[in-house]
């Protein structure tokens, strides 16, 4: 099989506890993705809201992954990803050195506030500063992550982004957690060809993680979003289900999905060609 997953944290993880990407016990290592024919990882750089010199920061994360990437194996394509716009502090011309960075997707905030927009924490709305800054990303064509903010910025923002997605939420309806989108909120970024990734984190699922997963397919194809589904694992954000913490795993998931009757057809588009279709766009 084929995976494509719009998010995770171990870029953050290998620097903080100077790891090797070879050998480790983190949800994405060097072997975790063997069983892939084709694997295409985005690596997120967290930036917290309160961090200090956040584009620093930043930079060494960025080259330090890219560092131990390597000798990345032969099926792993990598992209990177920034999560939390404090990275841009008040210069906003940043956005074209993450752009040569390789940044594809940019979410605007973590779960606080800063100079763009609210996190899910936070009742700030998108600022004029917030509307010029997407409107750089639609020139770039940098994908507009609106996972994290609170509904007042989601709607605000998702007026604005040419290029919208949640790397990593799951469907309010299944799990009632301010993380989360309802499906109105759903539409209307496939409304603008946008993806949603799933993510496997237990806060925002429930309980029994392969069923809720399932719920959540079941939830969104029902509605006639089934081009637009894609998986965000959020490996290495927090602590995950035993069931599905590694992405040696998906396959387990894959097979658990196609056994509930959702056709191969459709979950080659969940796990690799909806993410795909997208990023071609970028």
């Amino acid at each position: 099989m084929d995976f494509f997953d719009l998010h995770c944290d171990t870029a953050f993880e290998l620097y903080k506890r100077s790891l090797s990407f070879d050998n480790n016990e983190l949800s994405v290592t060097k072997t975790s993705g063997k069983a892939f024919e084709k694997w295409h990882q985005t690596f997120a750089v967290w930036i917290k809201d309160d961090t200090e010199n956040p584009f620093l920061l930043y930079k060494n994360i960025i080259n330090d992954i890219k560092t131990k990437l390597i000798n990345a194996p032969e099926n792993l394509t990598p992209l990177f990803a920034i999560e939390g716009g404090s990275v841009i502090e008040d210069k906003p011309d940043r956005l074209e050195v993450l752009k040569k960075d390789g940044i594809k997707f940019f979410t605007l905030t973590w779960n606080g506030e800063n100079r763009i927009a609210g996190g899910c924490k936070t009742d700030k709305d998108l600022t004029d500063f917030g509307i010029k800054f997407i409107n750089r990303l639609n020139r770039l064509k940098i994908g507009c992550d609106l996972s994290h903010l609170n509904k007042k910025s989601f709607y605000s923002a998702i007026g604005y982004a040419e290029y919208p997605l949640a790397t990593h939420s799951n469907c309010y309806e299944i799990c009632s957690h301010p993380r989360n989108l309802t499906l109105e909120q759903i539409k209307l970024i496939t409304e603008k060809s946008g993806i949603i990734g799933l993510t496997f984190y237990p806060e925002f699922l429930g309980e029994d993680i392969y069923e809720k997963i399932y719920e959540n397919i079941f939830l969104l194809c029902d509605k006639g979003y089934e081009n637009h589904i894609a998986i965000g694992s959020d490996f290495d954000g927090g602590k995950m289900s035993e069931s599905l913490d590694k992405t040696s795993k998906i396959p387990s998931l894959y097979g658990f999905l196609e056994e509930k009757g959702l056709g191969k057809p459709l979950l080659d588009k969940i796990f690799y060609k909806n993410a795909h279709k997208f990023i071609a766009m970028l």
